[in-house]
């Protein structure tokens, strides 16, 4: 149809809002925005997780450079956070202080995550978005100094985490009780009649990841759910329980014996799909 033509001429220099489309098609913003919602839906085009004025821009595939023309629309952190990603190309999300980490989730055009094995633990990375991840891998190694210590992904495995379906799994009973922390945990679980689906130890006795099912009246409903023994939740323990949400695109349930500290709690105020809960 000629309409996409002209609104692809348009998106080669620029990317597009609905507004703009309208006034040089001699259109309304109605009709505009349903046209690019139908080019997107065809590949043609993308929107953007940047928002100007409360709309995404929408873009040609692989023009995404153009969004660093936008970066105004940002807030002063995530535009910060993609001038910092953008200079040191790679960062380790557990090197970063836990406002950036929560705004490198945000800011999805610019930060592309990545994770890598090291030391028989997985580690979190964020990409600058134009780097390929054979790059990507070469600068970890550097960042680690040990280029033997990185197993990457196989190509078939090196999705995002943000691109991975959640696998739909037959419940599981929880593994024998692994000190009075899982019993609690289990305890939990069972009361409030909350199925567990996937249970991952990250330290013995004190902390593990979950993935549970909680019933709804709209059926049940899968959480992500950080387990931790631990006296003080921190910020930094909130914000990457929260990242680790948002990359598996589930909200969560921070469980706990501990109290939050003062800054645990300011942070809250700022996340949502979060929530706190007591063993």
């Amino acid at each position: 149809m000629e309409y996409r033509d002209k609104i692809l001429a348009l998106a080669q220099t620029s990317p597009l809002l609905p507004s703009g489309v309208a006034k040089a098609l001699a259109t309304n913003s109605i009709m505009a925005g349903a046209m690019l919602s139908e080019m997107c839906s065809k590949g043609l085009l993308k929107t953007s997780a940047l928002r100007v004025g409360g709309s995404p821009l929408y873009l040609i595939p692989g023009k995404e450079e153009q969004l660093l023309n936008h970066l105004e629309s940002l807030n002063e952190k995530d535009r910060r956070t993609v001038l910092k990603l953008q200079q040191e190309k790679i960062i380790r999300h557990s090197e970063a202080d836990p406002l950036t980490q929560v705004s490198l989730v945000q800011v999805k055009d610019f930060a592309k995550p990545l994770t890598v094995t090291y030391e028989n633990k997985q580690e979190t990375f964020w990409k600058w978005f134009t780097i390929s991840d054979k790059d990507a891998e070469e600068l970890i190694r550097t960042k680690l100094e040990g280029p033997k210590a990185i197993e990457t992904p196989k190509p078939a495995e090196q999705k995002t985490l943000t691109e991975k379906p959640i696998e739909k799994t037959a419940p599981v009973k929880p593994k024998p009780a692994a000190g009075d922390f899982w019993e609690q945990t289990q305890t939990f679980l069972t009361k409030n009649s909350i199925t567990l689906t996937e249970q991952t130890t990250i330290k013995k006795k004190i902390e593990f990841d979950l993935i549970i099912e909680l019933p709804s009246p709209v059926g049940k409903l899968s959480y992500y759910c950080k387990a931790r023994n631990k006296k003080k939740i921190t910020e930094g323990d909130i914000s990457a329980a929260y990242v680790q949400g948002q990359i598996k695109k589930l909200p969560v349930i921070y469980l706990t014996n501990g109290e939050l500290t003062k800054q645990a709690k300011e942070i809250l105020t700022q996340l949502k799909g979060i929530t706190i809960a007591k063993v």
